[in-house]
């Protein structure tokens, strides 16, 4: 498994990011999450929230085949710029539109539906600050709470929606409360263990508006010897070279 990395591009089979421009770089999280989430069925419309330099709508693109229609959004004017040049050098280009701008805002004014949401959203709080300022504010969750998410997926998801997200794994009691609190209902857990044998950095989940009975279950990234898991490249093998 090899992520090529060329100055501030990253080359996968499909597509190539670029991430200058973004307060937030590309990261294992975001892979990880495209690779997980599950595709609703005849899923038509899907949105991006804090969507970086895009490698999350062009994961979904991949998986979809072009045929979903991808909305990506986010505050920050560096990040809109490296995604509108990432999508437009890939053959869903048509597929797929950006949006600069405040997610709250944007949900209350919005009026499509979406089949699906995804998001890795910010999670630096108050007191864990990035001393960048840029990647401070695109990561602080004073900026975007899990609240004010799940505020806003509630105003945008169709009724049998999906809404994905990754998050650190020690947020996941305040995340399902604020959650239920919102009318959201747990579908699928994935606690994910970066070395074997440690506790899980990130959680990955899917709720939903109706109430089902949800899995839980647990993704292993690397051995103690350091070596990648079947579970983690078998996961991730139709993006990474």
């Amino acid at each position: 498994m090899i992520l090529i990395y060329i100055t501030t591009m990253f080359v996968f089979k499909h597509f190539t990011i670029n991430d200058q421009n973004s307060a937030m770089k590309v990261g294992t999280d975001g892979v990880l999450l495209g690779a997980w989430s599950q595709l609703p069925y005849k899923a038509e419309r899907m949105l991006d929230v804090g969507c970086g330099s895009g490698i999350l709508s062009l994961i979904m693109a991949q998986r979809s085949n072009g045929c979903l229609q991808i909305d990506a959004i986010d505050i920050d004017e560096g990040a809109i710029k490296d995604a509108k040049d990432n999508f437009l050098s890939t053959a869903w280009n048509k597929t797929l539109n950006v949006i600069n701008g405040n997610f709250v805002s944007y949900s209350e004014n919005s009026q499509n539906r979406y089949d699906m949401v995804i998001s890795n959203p910010p999670f630096f709080t108050e007191d864990t600050l990035s001393p960048d300022m840029q990647r401070a504010s695109a990561r602080n969750t004073s900026s975007l709470s899990f609240d004010n998410l799940f505020k806003g997926v509630a105003k945008v998801i169709s009724v049998d929606g999906i809404f994905a997200m990754i998050a650190p794994a020690e947020s996941y009691s305040y995340i399902a409360l604020t959650a239920l609190l919102n009318g959201f209902y747990l579908s699928r857990l994935t606690w994910v263990v970066t070395v074997e044998g440690s506790e899980p950095k990130r959680v990955m989940t899917e709720w939903g508006r109706k109430q089902v009975q949800y899995s839980i279950d647990t993704l292993i990234m690397t051995t103690k010897e350091g070596s990648y898991t079947s579970q983690y490249k078998e996961l991730t093998d139709e993006f990474y070279l």
